[in-house]
């Protein structure tokens, strides 16, 4: 497979769509991972009878580490994250099939962090928006480059 790098990117590219089964033990491996022991994404009883939920559901983290697996799924492993905002408006729930797919904005040879794309991202279940998300994400400029060497003036100080 050829490494993914700014050249293959176009803007208004459609990036592949992933979709994920949100599991109960899912849920709960990621809110414990990140040190989340809210019961709100482990105890069903007390998110049914006390919260009046449905159902357990994701954590903040757990929705970034799936936008960052989405990345890493269409750049590979030399992708990086360099800026990220998200805003959750509705919840994700065990039993949720999550459909995540995005859209490149913008194609920058040579910005604060080198080659990198402003990239639209949507995260919904069934018809409905969950989670829109803009992400700045460097690229390699060139077969070779490697966004993750990147640093000092190369890279976002901010």
């Amino acid at each position: 497979m050829t490494p993914l790098t700014i050249a293959n990117v176009k803007p208004d590219m459609a990036l592949p769509e992933l979709r994920f089964d949100v599991t109960a033990t899912r849920l709960i491996s990621g809110a414990l991972a990140s040190r989340d022991f809210s019961p709100l994404h482990h105890d069903k009883n007390y998110v049914v009878d006390v919260v009046g939920q449905r159902n357990i559901f994701a954590n903040t983290q757990f929705q970034a580490a799936l936008f960052e697996r989405y990345l890493n799924d269409w750049s590979g492993p030399l992708g990086r994250v360099v800026r990220m905002r998200f805003a959750m408006k509705s919840s994700i729930f065990a039993g949720d099939i999550v459909l995540i797919a995005g859209t490149v904005n913008e194609v920058r040879t040579s910005c604060e962090c080198g080659a990198a794309v402003d990239l639209t991202i949507k995260m919904l279940v069934g018809e409905g928006l969950v989670t829109a998300c803009d992400v700045l994400y460097a690229l390699p400029a060139v077969e070779g480059d490697n966004p993750w060497h990147r640093c000092g003036k190369n890279w976002l100080q901010t």
